[in-house]
């Protein structure tokens, strides 16, 4: 089975890790040579982890309780969390699914005497101009957080000039992946120094915590051949072991007791790792995961639509898909050996807080609640590629030309089954 996703770092990177955990490098100087590169070593940050950076800053920042934080509807769980934490309130803004841009009506509408900053997220590898956000946030006094977490290109984009923050994340299944690691460019550098500052106060990453994680990505890395995940996937559903759990393997951070392991400044080994992958980084990597989406994309129906799909940048970190069943087409996918998964993955879209009712961000909900995550990624052949796009395409036209009615799931694998082995694609 081809695996949903492929993690990107490579079992040299690991090695290079590891052996940094019995090195007694120089913390100080990986960061500052980090920032140098990155842009500025007075602007640059290196964190745990890039919820540890946006927690440092909510605390260098100390924003009355009940301060309003604009976000894009769409993001990680512990982002809306460590606002919460920090007494704050995140208000939730729908996006334009084609774009992945938060609504200009729906901001002006959520603005109030207490709301103090906009988070806004680049989502699914794809990046938008900025310049709009900048204008409606100078307009209203916000503070700019540009979450950059999902949109790392290698191309020297360190964020919109006028950004007062820029996150960036090379967790577990990010683009240039050391499991752990966010950086953050500042606008001024009197903030970054007291976030730093701040920082320093913290207790240590434990190097041999971090060891314990660069195994079991070695680990999971010779798990993730083809041979070795067919069986580990036909094992997991036999035992009933929901997809959540399987994506739980990979979360480094997570847990009643998340706020205690990523309140932590990095350890010399994994900031050496970071400096090692960001100096070696290829970008070739991001032109080959944009052409194996192309050719996706091409043998989609033309009414296909992607999150995203209209974004001026667009690497492809993921490939989301809106179908029309995506709970059927997944199980028909399985059984033809291609991987994915359905909803939201890693993403949720909150309940609006009190105040905000109406703000339930409907376009975003809409169209997550048909996606489905192809597994569109560079451990693909370009005929795995075009068949994976058949399949889906037969699937739509199927569903399309059938009724509710007289089409249950089962007889919509069974029928597409057939036609492919009758046109040659299996």
């Amino acid at each position: 089975m081809i695996p949903r996703k492929r993690l990107d770092i490579g079992l040299s990177d690991i090695l290079f890790g590891i052996g940094r955990c019995f090195w007694p490098g120089s913390r100080e100087k990986v960061q500052q040579r980090i920032g140098t590169f990155w842009s500025s070593s007075s602007d640059t940050v290196v964190c745990l982890a890039e919820r540890s950076g946006f927690d440092l800053i909510l605390d260098a920042l100390n924003l009355p309780r009940g301060s309003e934080i604009l976000i894009s509807a769409m993001n990680i769980r512990s982002m809306f969390e460590v606002i919460e934490r920090h007494g704050l309130i995140a208000v939730p803004i729908d996006l334009d699914m084609s774009t992945l841009a938060m609504k200009r009506e729906e901001l002006e509408r959520a603005v109030t005497k207490n709301t103090k900053a906009i988070l806004y997220a680049q989502l699914f590898g794809s990046r938008r101009p900025m310049d709009d956000v900048i204008e409606f946030a100078r307009q209203h006094d916000l503070f700019v957080f540009e979450d950059c977490a999902q949109s790392f290109a290698g191309d020297g984009y360190v964020g919109h000039a006028d950004s007062d923050v820029v996150m960036v994340s090379f967790g577990p299944i990010k683009t240039c992946s050391t499991i752990m690691g966010g950086v953050l460019r500042f606008k001024e550098s009197s903030l970054a120094a007291e976030v730093a500052r701040r920082q320093e106060e913290l207790p240590l990453h434990s190097r041999w915590n971090y060891l314990v994680w660069l195994i079991r990505f070695a680990e999971l890395k010779a798990l993730s051949t083809r041979s070795l995940y067919t069986l580990v996937m036909w094992i997991a559903h036999r035992l009933g072991v929901q997809d959540k759990k399987l994506n739980d393997a990979i979360r480094v951070f997570g847990g009643p007791d998340e706020v205690k392991k990523f309140r932590r400044k990095p350890c010399y080994p994994m900031l050496a790792l970071l400096e090692h992958r960001l100096k070696r980084f290829d970008t070739s990597s991001i032109a080959a995961r944009n052409a194996a989406a192309a050719t996706v994309i091409e043998r989609l129906p033309p009414s296909t639509r992607r999150p995203g799909d209209k974004a001026p940048i667009h690497n492809h970190w993921t490939f989301p898909v809106e179908v029309s069943d995506p709970v059927a087409l997944m199980k028909h996918l399985r059984s033809l050996g291609f991987d994915s998964i359905n909803g939201y993955a890693s993403f949720i879209i909150p309940e609006p807080p009190k105040g905000f009712e109406d703000f339930r961000a409907e376009e975003a909900r809409t169209m997550m609640d048909s996606v489905l995550y192809l597994p569109v990624h560079t451990g693909l052949s370009e005929k795995e590629l075009i068949r994976l796009g058949d399949i889906v395409c037969d699937f739509e036209n199927l569903q399309r030309e059938a009724t509710p009615a007289t089409q249950p799931e089962s007889t919509s694998s069974a029928a597409l089954e057939t036609e492919h082995v009758a046109n040659g694609r299996d």
